[in-house]
């Protein structure tokens, strides 16, 4: 169970999602018998019952897996309240209708999303669509964010290669604002703003990182994060499911080529954020929104992580510690 809250500064939805203090944290992958089990790992030969009861792993061999989180932020259509008795006037709360989805990059437990097969990142980009698409079918869901935690410092509680997808009831604020921004610029200049944004970059080229088809990664002009990355295409797409053939098997490409330059840029796995920024269910004008994914690094330097204090978390006004044209040199450099 969940509920949401609306924050009356920000105007913010805000999940209250409780049962989640009792998700599992693990590292390692059991010894066939005993021990503790990574959840997302096969169940081993001779595992004990309880061993198999907390298995979240599809039995069997498989490429890419989809389940529904076990311990969700976001409750399924009989998401009921957390709280009873009413509240003091001119507060707005709702139950936490969503969904909160699990999707395994493979059974092994050693892999990451550049050293499985070119293929199997072609099909996770096709399990984002097929995903994206089933969930707007329903008219409760707003917008579907497929996303990747790296990492326990970026969050992730379980080490197992996975990303999640949420499919919220609003349009969370920060897409939002970036709507009102794209709207504005279709107005005033009668062009998409993202399309603007990428002709900017490629004639520019300093702060270029890859191509891939029409694809481009560049590090944006004013990023929030250390070695910030976008993924655009150069076709206009407003979500996932626009994209054809080719334009998939690109960006597949690319994706695995950026994972390894983060991983070459400072000589291990880099920890990062992965997130899927597409259009909402409705109103969608087919003009608007431009697809696009980004990569958040938390390593400004080796072994030196970004920490988001006071004035990022508290005031929302980002620092970096280094000009974004050096951080795209850095990532071109690196040895592929």
């Amino acid at each position: 169970m969940s509920e949401l809250r609306l924050d009356p500064l920000s105007r913010e939805w805000i999940t209250i999602a409780a049962r989640r203090i009792d998700r599992p944290v693990t590292t390692g992958v059991a010894p066939a018998g005993g021990g503790l089990l990574c959840p997302f790992c096969p169940v081993p030969p001779g595992a004990s019952p309880e061993m198999r009861a907390t298995s979240e792993a599809p039995r069997g061999d498989y490429d890419v897996a989809v389940f529904e989180n076990r311990f969700p932020s976001l409750g399924g259509p009989d998401a009921g309240m957390l709280s009873a008795g009413p509240f003091a006037t001119g507060y707005r709360l709702a139950p936490g209708f969503g969904r909160a989805e699990i999707v395994l990059y493979s059974p092994r437990h050693d892999v990451h999303l550049a050293s499985i097969p070119e293929s199997r990142v072609q099909l996770l980009v096709e399990v984002w669509r097929d995903r994206t698409e089933a969930l707007y079918a329903d008219p409760a869901v707003d917008y579907v964010f497929p996303f990747e935690n790296r990492g326990r410092d970026i969050g992730a509680t379980i080490d197992h290669p996975h990303g999640q997808i949420y499919a919220y009831p609003f349009i969370p604020s920060r897409v939002a604002r970036e709507v009102e921004q794209v709207r504005s610029h279709r107005e005033e200049e009668g062009e998409c703003l993202q399309c603007d944004i990428l002709r900017r970059e490629q004639r520019e080229g300093r702060r270029m990182v890859d191509q891939e088809g029409t694809w481009t990664a560049f590090v944006p002009f004013a990023p929030r994060f250390p070695s910030e990355v976008h993924l655009v295409p150069g076709r206009h797409a407003g979500r996932l499911a626009e994209l054809r053939g080719a334009e998939v098997a690109a960006l597949a490409r690319l994706l695995r080529r950026m994972v390894r330059r983060y991983d070459g840029l400072y000589g291990s796995p880099m920890q990062y954020m992965m997130c899927v920024y597409q259009s909402s269910r409705a109103p969608r004008p087919a003009d608007l929104w431009h697809l696009r994914l980004a990569f958040y690094p938390l390593y400004r330097a080796q072994r030196r992580m970004k920490y988001l204090a006071g004035s990022e978390s508290g005031a929302g006004a980002f620092l970096q510690d280094a000009l974004p044209e050096a951080m795209a040199a850095d990532l071109r450099g690196v040895a592929m």
